[in-house]
């Protein structure tokens, strides 16, 4: 007797396994669960910048501002460095080290260039791409 036999009509068709369950067993029609998440639905990036860019007014140094709530947070957070909080005093300067202004607005020094260069053609050197006779006749 082969499975064909054994089986109720219409079970032969089905594929089943890891990934396809049998029919009985998967999502009804009308399941609120097996749909997912709604159409226009917002998702966890949009609310949270919907809240965080939220103007309020607050006073700093004796006068009404408007501002965001992350630039309110940032006031905050500095205020509670300043007094000493060390939590906070982490965060500020981790925070300084990314965002803050670049200590080198000129750029690398004609040294450092030259020492950069020089280092590059020792490197390239060793590993026989150039020869570094030709390169230093070049420089003279």
């Amino acid at each position: 007797m082969s499975n064909n036999e054994n089986s109720p009509a219409g079970k032969d068709d089905q594929e089943v396994g890891y990934g396809k369950p049998p029919k009985e067993h998967q999502f009804k029609k009308g399941n609120k669960l097996g749909k997912g998440r709604a159409k226009g639905a917002a998702n966890m990036k949009t609310l949270v910048n919907a809240a965080l860019s939220v103007k309020v007014q607050t006073k700093i140094g004796g006068k009404t501002k408007k501002m965001t709530k992350t630039e309110l947070a940032l006031h905050q957070l500095a205020n509670k460095a300043s007094q000493g909080d060390l939590k906070a005093i982490d965060k500020v300067i981790a925070m300084h080290e990314r965002y803050g202004p670049q200590e080198d607005p000129e750029g690398p020094s004609e040294e450092k260039l030259n020492y950069d260069v020089s280092t590059l053609k020792d490197y390239l050197a060793m590993k026989q791409l150039i020869d570094p006779d030709d390169e230093e006749d070049e420089n003279d």
